[in-house]
């Protein structure tokens, strides 16, 4: 189980990155070519640490976990209709992937593998709707939704107008999900523990999304105040922070 813990920023990829993601991996992982079963695509590193609750915190890696967890949905999503042969394998394994499962591996669509306590990030719930549901509802405009949205469209152009009642059409189809899951990297990096986790966290960048100044000052404020027993105070106050921040700056006022 993953843990995005209440002092990480939230969810701040946009269509940019999700579409050189989306394209890193369909230029590697396509299927009209020749294709090494050995060749391996490194997507970057996630570093974690495993926390009282057996959690795996996610200190860095949260953007691109997310986005590849919309990928896989947007893929088991379409692949629902699919009836026979291998690709009903591959959509059984995207759900092992997403979501707990019971012992004839079917997935328990409330109880994805990840949870998030973000406490500035106020469009979170969307996320676990999209899991859940595997749509985005059309008033939904946070990150999560139009990233989703912008995969659904990228997952459906690749199959096109194929005929999905054909078995080799799904299996064919079911190629590159599957692809994804075994031959593309996203390497967990384990910390001993939080301070370790923190202090790689502090050096490290999201592609893409450069940490910025008060992402870094976040970080090592929670380690103080979390020392001091005071972490959701902390939080609270930092959220309110935020909140008066946003209200200012994006304010047409002039002072």
């Amino acid at each position: 189980m993953f843990l995005i813990p209440d002092y990480q920023r939230p969810y701040a990829w946009d269509e940019d990155e999700c579409l050189t993601l989306w394209n890193d991996i369909f230029t590697f992982a396509r299927t009209d070519g020749d294709f090494d079963l050995d060749d391996e695509y490194f997507l970057g590193p996630i570093v974690v640490f495993r926390n009282a609750n057996k959690q795996l915190e996610v200190i860095d890696g949260q953007q691109r976990l997310i986005s590849l967890l919309l990928i896989l949905r947007a893929f088991y999503e379409e692949m629902q209709t699919f009836s026979e042969g291998w690709s009903c394998e591959v959509r059984k394994n995207i759900g092992r992937c997403i979501w707990k499962t019971n012992e004839q591996g079917q997935p328990s669509f409330s109880d994805p593998k990840i949870d998030s306590q973000v406490a500035t990030d106020n469009d979170k719930a969307e996320l676990f709707s999209i899991l859940k549901s595997g749509t985005a509802e059309i008033n939904a405009q946070s990150r999560y939704a139009q990233n989703y949205r912008l995969f659904q469209e990228r997952v459906i152009d690749f199959l096109g107008n194929q005929d999905r009642s054909d078995t080799a059409i799904q299996n064919q189809y079911a190629t590159l999900p599957h692809r994804i899951l075994t031959n593309c990297i996203l390497l967990p990096i384990e910390a001993n523990g939080q301070d370790a986790a923190l202090r790689i966290f502090s050096t490290l960048n999201d592609r893409g999304k450069p940490l910025s100044d008060s992402d870094i000052f976040k970080v090592q404020l929670y380690k103080s105040f979390a020392e001091e027993g005071a972490k959701d105070t902390f939080i609270a106050q930092w959220k309110d922070l935020e909140e008066v921040c946003w209200r200012i700056f994006s304010s047409d006022k002039i002072f």
